[in-house]
């Protein structure tokens, strides 16, 4: 297929459309979604003739693909809310805060460490909407507040979520997760070691960082490096994990001496930002209203759970055979001769699934809180309304995007895309592929969506340039996962939850610098490892 500037323009209209949907009238992804795919179903028809067998074939595929993804979401959802009803996270959140009076370590532990872990099991901007109240409630500055939590849980989203975003990935670039994990751990690892620092960065500056650089570097470097080796074992676990570990090495930490006096703990809060008004903000006062093991009973019957499935001979191959949803598809094509050769759909064990595991573990955290008397009547009901009040608006807005990403790949249009792009850029490209992946995510608010409307994209560039398809998704992700501290429905669930509403765009202020210097220092990382160091992997 030639590329023309006509097509090429023609072609960018659905993420042109969602992007002035989305920044320039406000909606929301929900909404900006289907008129993404509409878009993009009148571009295929009209300019690169895409006919009705194609469109029955790619929105089929596309729906399997969003239930692949989606299943993930709405088991997090539903895990995240049985312990969230019972008091649960408010119990681990109280634990972890009455460890220490010293402000860096509790920033590491509440804005780094104990987000990170919340973005292991929910996402969807809980991790900010729980982490910022407890960081004001502790004294801290409320726009600080919010910032620290969105910089602290962002460089984790792509495997957080039970990896929900790598999975998109995945299923959009059609890398498998053997090949993908490796190098989207390493780039998220190096994105954790920065935002550790500038999480303590943004609370005071270089003093804080200059007082608190070994015990920030200790907690960063510990959970970024568990992180990349968990992601290579069960990419599902990579976030949940290493944030557990970073709340253990804070809690240690907390107890050495050194960062107890009581000078060290006067430093540590001259050196940052503190509110005097805590009226101006909504802290929350946490009550531990249980033990912390029973509060994280069902967190260790999903460890227990994927443990007993990976490394019991036979279970994992009897569960994947269970029942499976998998659509073939012969070979079709465009009026213009875009091909699209013969396969299958998306595979989704039912049983198998890392979303199974989740509803596994709900159901056995309810047991469990049920025979302790915790899970009270009512209780039900009100899980069933935040899991669907959480769930139905992403499911919108991911299904749409994974419709429209599919009609833009098999029609040609992502093709053309990346082709123009390749030509124009060249050899630098590879420099700005993470801030592609911040825009995906900024525009739609969610790395999942930043990888489903770019992962094709970044592969076919990375094709027509000759350089690594692994290297260029891993870049692609980590972009979209720093993305999430500028994401503007992100941003709003910390403000609106700490009563800063109007005052978003002091909040995007203070992340913005981050997240661009982020990028860009992953960016050049990535040039050197595609035409440099790593110029044998494809």
């Amino acid at each position: 297929m030639q590329v023309n500037f006509f097509m090429w323009i023609c072609a960018s209209l659905p993420i042109l459309a969602i992007l002035i949907l989305m920044v320039g009238f406000k909606w929301s992804a929900s909404k900006a979604g289907p008129t993404g795919f509409f878009v993009a179903l009148a571009v295929a028809v009209l300019v690169f003739k895409a006919n009705f067998h194609l469109l029955a074939n790619s929105n089929a595929k596309g729906f399997v693909m969003a239930f692949y993804v989606l299943y993930i979401v709405w088991g997090a959802l539903l895990l995240y809310n049985v312990v969230d009803i019972t008091g649960g996270i408010e119990s681990i959140g109280a634990t972890f805060m009455a460890m220490t009076k010293n402000k860096i370590l509790q920033l590491l532990m509440i804005g780094f460490a104990f987000v990170t872990f919340l973005q292991g099991v929910a996402g969807f901007g809980v991790p900010v909407a729980v982490g910022a109240p407890l960081l004001i409630g502790m004294g801290f500055d409320p726009v600080t507040a919010v910032a620290v939590a969105l910089i602290g849980h962002a460089w984790a989203v792509t495997f957080g979520d039970m990896a929900a975003s790598f999975a998109s990935l995945q299923q959009a670039t059609g890398l498998s997760a053997a090949d993908l994990a490796p190098w989207c751990g390493f780039f998220i690892a190096l994105a954790g070691i920065f935002c550790g620092m500038f999480a303590v960065h943004a609370y005071g500056g270089t003093k804080a960082l200059r007082q608190g650089i070994v015990p920030t570097l200790v907690v960063s470097l510990s959970m970024s490096i568990s992180l990349w080796f968990i992601a290579q074992w069960e990419p599902t676990l990579a976030t949940f994990l290493s944030g557990i570990i970073g709340m253990v090495v804070t809690a240690v930490l907390s107890r050495v001496k050194v960062y107890n006096t009581e000078a060290a703990v006067e430093a540590s809060a001259s050196a940052g930002h503190l509110t005097s008004n805590p009226v101006t903000a909504k802290g929350k006062v946490v009550e531990k209203k249980m033990p912390f093991n029973l509060a994280f009973a069902p967190y260790y019957s999903l460890i227990i759970i994927v443990l007993f499935v990976k490394f019991v001979p036979g279970v994992e191959d009897w569960l994947k055979n269970l029942l499976v949803l998998k659509l073939k598809f012969g070979e079709y094509s465009t009026g213009l001769g875009w091909v699209t050769p013969a396969g299958s759909s998306t595979s989704v064990g039912i049983f198998s699934h890392a979303g199974a595991f989740l509803f596994y573990a709900s159901f056995i955290g309810i047991l469990i809180y049920r025979a302790k008397g915790i899970w009270k009547a009512g209780m039900f009901k009100k899980l069933l309304s935040k899991v669907v009040k959480g769930g139905v608006n992403s499911s919108i807005a991911t299904t749409s995007m994974v419709l429209m990403a599919f009609i833009m790949v098999e029609s040609g249009m992502t093709y053309m895309l990346a082709k123009g792009v390749a030509d124009a850029l060249g050899s630098i490209y590879p420099i700005f592929i993470p801030l592609v992946g911040v825009l995906g995510a900024f525009m739609t608010g969610s790395n999942t969506n930043s990888n489903v409307m770019f992962g094709a994209f970044q592969v076919q560039v990375a094709n027509i340039l000759g350089i690594s398809t692994l290297i260029s998704a891993a870049a692609q992700t980590a972009g979209g996962s720093i993305g999430s501290m500028l994401a503007p429905s992100k941003v709003i669930v910390g403000t609106s939850t700490v009563g800063l509403t109007g005052r978003e765009g002091e909040v995007i202020g203070k992340t913005l610098r981050y997240c661009v210097t982020l990028a860009l220092i992953l960016g050049i990382v990535g040039w050197v490892m595609l035409f440099i160091l790593c110029r044998h992997v494809y």
